[in-house]
């Protein structure tokens, strides 16, 4: 029997069992297998805000001996995190905000869901143009409304900027954090002009921000209690005392490499 020329070539090559074994080996992107002590790591950095009643949150913090070891608060807020997620699934409580992002040790991370709004900040008075020669009480004047001279944006949303570094144990994680959620709430009026082009109101915006800094210690894949705010009265534009947002915080180790289990074959 003649072989076709290609195969005798591969039987007869010193490299014919390598090209055989390369077709049925698979692909390993990091081109060699790593104790999990080796792999790279990263963390995902996970915030939730969430909105319930004064009086529900207050009885939250009261209820705290199932977070309590031998009298000490525990920093993990697994069971508060819990009884909030109950709270969500029967209306008492809503999911006002999630924002996450995934970073390396020591490197900043930033992640915004937001709208820019562009305003004035500083005007040109109104005034009064005669021409050169003319007196004041002619009616060749022109009078001109304020201009606009100095603009600011402010992100309207939610922002979530994270330095987070991995301790040497690789199991606590140090977060130096500062997330916002900025609300337009109304347009104040400072003034009205009339020209001859027409009418011109000037009017400044109002933010409402609820914003948490501060540096925290966290347990991988630990839930921690980040802060507590009063969110505003959308009838009233000012704080809202009889509502409360918290805000979780938790952070996950994430290794780079770590291959999933594969998923047994279903019976056909």
């Amino acid at each position: 029997m003649k072989l076709p020329i290609a195969f005798a070539i591969a039987l007869c090559s010193p490299f014919g069992h390598f090209a055989f074994s390369q077709e049925t080996e698979e692909f390993n992107p990091l081109g060699r297998d790593l104790p999990i002590e080796e792999m790279s790591l990263q963390l995902r950095i996970q915030l939730e805000w969430i909105e319930m009643d004064h009086e529900t949150f207050t009885a939250l913090l009261e209820d705290e001996e199932s977070m309590k070891v031998q009298g000490r608060l525990s920093a993990d807020a697994g069971p508060l995190r819990e009884s909030c997620r109950e709270l969500v699934k029967e209306k008492d409580a809503r999911m006002l905000e999630t924002a996450m992002v995934i970073a390396r040790s020591g490197q900043r991370a930033k992640v915004e869901s937001i709208t820019e709004y562009i305003y004035p900040t500083e005007y040109d008075p109104p005034g009064m143009i005669v021409p050169s020669g003319e007196a004041k009480t002619t009616a060749t004047k022109f009078r001109y409304t304020p201009n606009p001279t100095a603009f600011e944006t402010r992100n309207l949303g939610v922002t979530l900027e994270v330095d987070p570094v991995l301790g040497a144990d690789s199991k606590t994680i140090d977060l130096n954090l500062a997330p916002e959620i900025v609300y337009l709430v109304d347009q104040e009026t400072y003034g009205e002009f009339e020209s001859e082009s027409g009418e011109v109101e000037i009017v400044m915006p109002t933010f409402y921000t609820m914003k948490t800094t501060t540096q925290i210690t966290l347990i991988d894949g630990e839930y921690t209690l980040l802060g507590a705010h009063s969110p505003f009265n959308e009838d009233t534009l000012r704080t809202d005392p009889e509502r409360k947002v918290i805000i979780f915080a938790k952070v996950d180790i994430v290794y780079a490499g770590l291959e999933l289990p594969k998923p047994e074959p279903t019976a056909e």
